[in-house]
């Protein structure tokens, strides 16, 4: 059977862009992700493993060729007039070959080939040696239990879905991994802002401090202006430092995840929030059809169903008695050294007259079985019922749960389009304040204490349109994780088994 391979494919974008720039691109980090990270790897060995799942349902239907060789003495005591002898020796060897299979029907067959040879001292056996030749074709075919392609090729099909489910378990987890990495890649973006702004607080603080030295040098201000103002300083600093913790355990984070296996990154890069731009994402009723469509755990939940149909439809056969039709079909040839002259000659002679129908036998007849309680194929139906129900509310509940995940994603998605508005608008508005009572200290009708609430205010206002901006793109991962296209948001397409590249 042709090896089944599944790959994700990332379209019209290369790898070998990262040592030429100092920033990694979310599209990158996602490449790396999927490309090297080891639980992936993980699951998409478990394709080829349904893979020889199949090659191993249907090896039930290859060939069979056996091949016996025997030899055997038998020595009788005998009591006669007519033996000088007290034993009657014989000596005899045989050899087979033989080809058997079982189709997708429940039939049997069995061809044989057997040759024997028999030398032995009996005055009754005219030839010594003799040479027989046997061609014997065996077929058993079932009439009620085991009969049919569909109950002889249940486990094969199971096991093709298997394969199926397989795939579409690697894409789930690759979604997942997709995810993952979007968010911790936010994480760190979010990280690295928090921090640039922590230093320009920081910076701020440094320039009131300076300032203020200067004008108590010059006796204009008290030392509490200078104090105040150095404690500030002392505060955003420490600050910055728990910033940049933060920018580093969200930097090792997002390493977990794509720097595995081969993953090479530029000795020095950086992640980089793109301006958010106004994509048009699908309302909540196409979100929902969509959702339900392409996700994968829902398509696996289907396979699932019709893998319990196919075992109750089995189990239902199992229930019926055993009723085989049998055949048997043979011809034979003999041959030897003796005083018959007929049957002179070597071992090919015997085999040559066998097909030459020098002797022919066939058997035909019906063998009927029933066990007459049948608790155990009774159990196993009752048992295979009760999973297909159980497939069926597992779907429904997992189509529950998807419905469930969209319409929060979408709730908040709606919702993070205006908290970005109110956020830039109140950092603006920040900015200008502290614009203003900057140089209302420069005139002197303010001091360090209003100029470093509004340095706060800005601040804190920055850091809310980075968590605005970073949680709506949160939001639009979500929304797409739980819609099972975050994948082909990014130009990624899956090539399945038997489906080909899915759009």
């Amino acid at each position: 059977m042709r090896k089944i391979v599944i790959a994700l494919i990332l379209l019209a974008f290369s790898t070998t862009s990262f040592a030429e720039t100092e920033t990694l691109s979310l599209q990158q980090a996602l490449a790396l992700g999927l490309q090297y990270n080891f639980d992936l790897q993980i699951s998409r060995l478990n394709v080829e493993r349904a893979d020889a799942g199949i090659m191993d349902e249907e090896g039930r239907f290859d060939v069979l060729a056996e091949l016996g060789l025997g030899v055997s003495r038998n020595e009788l005591p005998v009591d006669s007039a007519i033996i000088t002898d007290d034993l009657v020796i014989t000596d005899q060897g045989s050899a087979e070959a033989a080809l058997s299979k079982t189709f997708v029907t429940g039939l049997e067959t069995r061809l044989s080939l057997i040759g024997e040879s028999n030398d032995t001292d009996a005055l009754a056996d005219r030839l010594d040696p003799a040479y027989r030749t046997y061609l014997v074709l065996d077929f058993t075919q079932p009439l009620l239990k085991d009969m049919g392609i569909d109950i002889n090729t249940a486990s094969l099909q199971v096991a093709k879905t298997r394969q199926q489910q397989a795939a579409l378990g690697y894409l789930s987890q690759a979604q997942q991994l997709a995810a993952e990495i979007e968010l911790a890649y936010l994480d760190l973006v979010q990280a690295d802002e928090e921090y640039r702004y922590a230093i320009l607080a920081r910076d701020l603080a440094q320039e009131l401090l300076d300032g203020n030295q200067r004008k108590f040098n010059a006796g204009l201000i008290p030392v509490t202006e200078v104090n105040e103002a150095r404690s500030a300083m002392a505060g955003r600093e420490e600050n910055m430092l728990l910033s940049e913790q933060q920018m580093i355990l969200a930097r090792n984070q997002l390493l977990e995840l794509i720097e595995q296996g081969d993953a090479q990154l530029p000795e020095s890069w950086q992640a980089d929030l793109p301006e958010v731009t106004e994509e048009e994402e699908p309302a909540l009723t196409e979100a929902l059809a969509i959702g339900f469509e392409k996700r994968p755990d829902l398509q696996q939940a289907r396979l699932e169903i019709k893998n319990r149909k196919i075992a109750l439809v089995y189990a239902d056969n199992q229930l019926l008695p055993s009723l085989d039709l049998e055949a048997s079909l043979g011809v034979n040839g003999l041959s030897g050294d003796g005083d018959e002259a007929h049957y002179d000659g070597q071992w090919h002679r015997s085999a040559s007259r066998a097909f030459d129908q020098d002797g022919n036998s066939w058997y035909a007849g019906l063998r009927f079985s029933v066990p007459l309680q049948n608790r155990s194929a009774k159990a196993q139906y009752r048992d295979a019922a009760a999973q297909d129900k159980q497939s069926i509310y597992r779907l429904r509940r997992a189509e529950i749960s998807v419905e469930t995940v969209i319409r929060s994603a979408h709730a908040v998605l709606d919702l993070g389009k205006e908290r970005l508005k109110v956020a830039k608008r109140y950092a603006d508005l920040a900015q200008t304040t502290l614009e203003q009572e900057t140089r209302r200290l420069q005139e002197g009708l303010s001091n360090s204490f209003r100029v470093l609430t509004f340095q706060n205010a800005l601040v804190d206002a920055k850091i809310r349109e980075v968590a605005a901006k970073t949680d709506y793109y949160r939001a639009q991962a979500r929304l797409y994780e739980a819609m099972g296209t975050n994948l082909e948001r990014y130009n990624i397409v899956a090539a399945l088994p038997h489906e080909g590249v899915t759009p």
